[in-house]
This record gives C-alpha cells, structure tokens and sequence, in this order.
C-alpha cells in the first residue's frame, strides 16, 4: 500500500472502518494446548467442494470463488501455535490443489476520489488551516488501485485449535497470487493505468469470540502500463492480534505490526518503506477494543515520472491512526 505523501511531521489519521462481515460463523472455544500435527480432517467424509466466500468492508470488500483442483478433503491444521501454523502452510504448498478467484473493490479510496472529482468545494472543506493536511485524503489514502481482479493457485487448510471437534470457517492459505486492473488512484485522483501483480504469499485468518489473528506475509512485483508509475518489487508483513481474555495493558497478545519495503524493479532504488506498529485494548465487557497504531512512512519522488512527478524531495510521514476494533 501507498499512502498520499504529506510534508514530514504532518499526523496521517485514518479512522478505522465497521467490522467485517464473512459467510459463515466460526466455531469458538478457548484452548491451552499446542499440536504441530498437520491432519486431514477424518470427520469430512466428502470430498472437498467449490464455494463461494465474501467480505464486506469499507476498505476491503471482496467476494471468492473456491475451486478445488482435486477431490481431497481439505486438510486441517490442529494448533495454537503461530509458528507451527506458518510452517505447515508453508509445507503443504508444494504442489498447488486449489484455485481460488476474487473480485475486490475498496470503497473509501473509491469514495475519495469521488469527492475530489465531483464535489471539490465539499473536498476543500477538509483541509486543516494551515497544516497542509487534508482529513478526506487522510482517511482514504493508503491503496493505488480502486478496484482489482485476481487469481490464486496454492493450498487452503482448515485451521483448528486443539481441542474443537469440527472445523470452522477459519482458513489459512499459501501459494500464488496474479492481480490485475485498470485504474490507478494517486493524490485521490483516478487515471489509466493497466496494471498487473505477481507475489507468492503466506495468509489467513482465526476469528473466534474470544480472539482475532490476521497474518500476511507476501513477496512479488508490480508492473505499470502507465509509463509515469514506476514498476516495484516488494517485501510486505502484516500481523493483527486482538485477544479479550489478555489483561487490559497487556502488550504482545494484543498488537498490530505492518512492514513493507519497495524498491524499482531497474537499479533497485529504494522507492517505500512503511512501519507502523499499534497497540490494542481490550474491552471485554462491552465487546470491542481501542486501537492506536503509530509508525513512519518514508517516501521517495521516484515512485512517479513525468506528468505524475510532483515532488523532487522525498517525504517522511508520521502515521497517527487510532480505531476501534469489535
């Protein structure tokens, strides 16, 4: 992700979105126990089946199209151990059993560019006197595409915590991923771009009750139609954890961690570097949980040439992002 780049010490304050919405309702129940074992699921009897899977979020709204490649069951990794879990996706990727194609769309960056293009004096109202900061760009930034399609070859497993019976709807996924689109959003304002994306990655997602943990780890590159948008190779990671039965300042188990490097795909020029770390307080009793993330983005003028180059001096940002998290 990129993020409009602001003059160094300007505070970036995106508010986070309603929480997201999936197809089907995970199984929940606290664990204490850790296994390593990779198994198939010897409760599903059937075979493993297409389906259709959707996420309904204000920055991220996608909606998948599962289909397997061959007629195993999908297999179950049984732990609460993150590591373990991260390796035996990683294992089990070796040879592809899945396809999986998605439709996405990212409506506030979407909205964003709405406002500027059809309401500007709406658009203009947003500005902080004298600050250079406008909160409408704030709060959309943070994504270059408005819409994508794209389609993944790799493995999907169930995971499990040690002691549920049945699976859930939690799944991790490992493999490779090709995205494309049209459309490019810079300074929340759209322009043609034919755009394709190759990465391999690690991700998935546990949401129970009690605790949410949401990971990707990815690798890839991107290539720009447009002349004037540079073509990346990057280097991304994202961890989210929120769990309501850690104590209220307690730090590990309740974190947010995004880190993600860029460079040109000729001569290898830094062209983003991106760190934000966040902290979470839990709020069990009222069922959400308070969220400040702060971080630095560094930015430098090469991402763009020609028309779209409108800085020569790179940016350093300071990223203030408090949320609420249900």
């Amino acid at each position: 992700m990129l993020r409009t780049a602001l003059p160094a010490g300007m505070l970036i304050l995106a508010f986070a979105a309603a929480p997201t919405a999936r197809a089907a309702a995970p199984t929940a129940a606290p664990a204490a126990v850790t296994s390593n074992a990779v198994e198939v699921a010897a409760a599903q009897k059937e075979v493993s089946k297409t389906e259709i899977v959707w996420e309904w979020d204000p920055y991220y709204t996608d909606v998948d199209f599962n289909i397997p490649l061959t007629d195993k069951p999908i297999p179950t990794i049984r732990s609460n151990n993150e590591a373990e879990i991260y390796r035996d996706l990683i294992v089990g990727s070796l040879v592809p059993r899945y396809m999986l194609f998605e439709a996405s769309v990212y409506p506030m960056p979407v909205l964003g560019t709405y406002l500027k293009s059809h309401t500007p004096s709406l658009y203009k109202q947003g500005e902080i006197s004298h600050t250079g900061v406008n909160v409408i760009e704030s709060a959309t930034a943070g994504f270059q595409e408005p819409w994508a399609l794209s389609a993944f070859f790799g493995n999907i497993a169930n995971l499990v915590r040690p002691d549920e019976t049945a699976a859930g709807s939690n799944l991790g996924y490992t493999g490779y991923l090709v995205s494309a689109g049209t459309k490019h959003i810079k300074d929340n304002v759209m322009f043609n771009d034919n755009w394709y994306e190759l990465e391999w990655k690690v991700k998935g997602q546990l949401d129970y009750p009690d605790e949410k943990l949401t990971w990707s780890f990815r690798i890839g590159g991107k290539f720009n139609a447009n002349p004037d948008v540079t073509d990346v190779v990057y280097v991304g990671i994202h961890r989210s954890n929120l769990d309501f039965s850690q104590p209220f300042l307690g730090w590990l188990n309740n974190s947010d961690l995004d880190l993600q490097v860029q460079f040109s795909q000729y001569g290898a020029k830094p062209l983003y570097e991106e760190l934000v770390i966040g902290k979470k307080y839990p709020m069990p009793n009222r069922g959400y949980s308070l969220t400040l993330d702060v971080g630095l983005v560094w930015e430098s003028p090469d991402e763009y040439s020609g028309a779209l180059r409108t800085d020569n001096k790179s940016s350093l940002t300071l990223v203030l992002r408090p949320s609420i998290e249900f």
